[in-house]
């Protein structure tokens, strides 16, 4: 499997970050494509959403499965989640560092409550110290989100604040692809509230070293899928 070492500059950390105002998750952007071009730090929404826990979970889950390895558990990866703003919706996907697991979550118009949804693709930065807030994000307080930085001052005469040099592997690049063909196909089977569309990344297991020994689906049962 070939790859190439991709560096990732944000102008900051991605964090939760708590104020007089109430809590605030700012995603820090990559270099992205636009429609009006290459961006250094794309901005693509500023607004609340209006499920916090289920969305803070879903992403918490897509970030884990960019940061394992499944094929060699016992070595971590160290990828970001690439979010696509499509004018209706943000899509957060993730490949894991073994391209054997994809993860995606899709935050539609209804589920964001702010800006206009921008635009474009890049990378979001999806730290040590995020993970452990996202996992603590719960109950119905607002949360505002920011996906890109806020205003141009976070910019440093130094350059970045931080920078990434993480091994992508060419077929991560060709499995984004790929996805799109396949769930281009998918049918609607079913719907659950977003408490119980969570449960099951929340029950499992969270050691790096866990990986399926079987394959699973989940199926549509009597309340929930099961």
């Amino acid at each position: 499997m070939t790859q190439a070492v991709q560096t990732y500059a944000y102008l900051r950390p991605s964090a939760v970050r708590e104020s007089a105002a109430g809590r605030s998750l700012a995603l820090e952007t990559s270099g992205g494509a636009t429609p009006m071009g290459a961006v250094a730090n794309p901005r693509f929404f500023s607004g609340f959403l209006t499920a916090p826990a289920p969305a803070a979970a879903a992403l918490l889950a897509v970030a884990d499965v960019a940061a394992a390895r499944y094929y060699q558990p016992r070595l971590r990866a160290s990828l970001d989640p690439v979010v696509t703003a499509n004018g209706d919706r943000l899509r957060f996907e993730s490949f894991s560092g073994c391209c054997g697991v994809y993860a995606r979550l899709d935050v539609l118009s209804d589920g964001l409550d702010g800006d206009d949804i921008g635009h474009g693709t890049t990378n979001v930065d999806v730290n040590s110290p995020l993970r452990d807030a996202l996992g603590r994000i719960g109950g119905a307080d607002p949360l505002h989100l920011a996906v890109g930085p806020q205003a141009l001052e976070v910019t440093t005469l130094d350059g970045p604040l931080v920078e990434k040099k993480v091994p992508l592997p060419d077929r991560w690049l060709r499995g984004f692809a790929e996805t799109q063909v396949l769930t281009a196909g998918f049918d609607l089977r079913a719907q659950v509230p977003a408490a119980e569309a969570v449960r099951p990344s929340r029950a499992a297991p969270t050691s790096s070293r866990w990986r399926p020994t079987a394959p699973g689906a989940a199926a549509p049962g009597a309340r929930s899928p099961s």
